[in-house]
């Protein structure tokens, strides 16, 4: 039996990992309630991008969701699998520091370091032009 007195001390790394994983659950949970109730008050999904922005016009506030949710839409198909994108993240970085916008290149740039390591297979090409090396 372990008394308080010899009872092994986490150490920091594992500690903050445990803490932060417990913080992100308990957040997603709250989140996903607050998604609930907001299409409970509403009544119905196409009346949601007016929550974000009661005191504007209804019709402007459509036009911001149509041009908002191609972006959004977008922007998980990068994410679901970023490595897959590579090019893509890297052409857009470029054509948006080209245009100086650079702190969203910076972002762009963020996003492309945490990307693990491309691996070789990727960059190979078979006789009918698959990459990976897989028909």
């Amino acid at each position: 039996m372990t008394t308080p007195e010899t009872a092994p001390t986490p150490d920091t790394p594992t500690t903050d990992q445990t803490l932060t994983a417990r913080a992100e659950t308990s957040g997603q949970w709250i989140a996903g309630l607050i998604a609930t109730a907001m299409l409970d008050t509403v009544a119905t999904p196409h009346q949601l991008p007016h929550l974000l922005f009661p005191d504007i016009d209804p019709d402007t506030v459509d036009r911001i969701w149509n041009l908002a949710l191609p972006v959004g839409y977008r922007a998980g198909q990068l994410a679901a699998a970023p490595r897959f994108h590579r090019d893509t993240l890297h052409r857009l970085q470029t054509a948006l520091t080209d245009a100086g916008y650079t702190a969203m290149a910076r972002l762009t740039q963020q996003t492309r370091n945490t990307l693990p390591p491309a691996h070789p297979a990727d960059h190979e090409t078979t006789h009918h032009g698959v990459r990976g090396g897989h028909e």
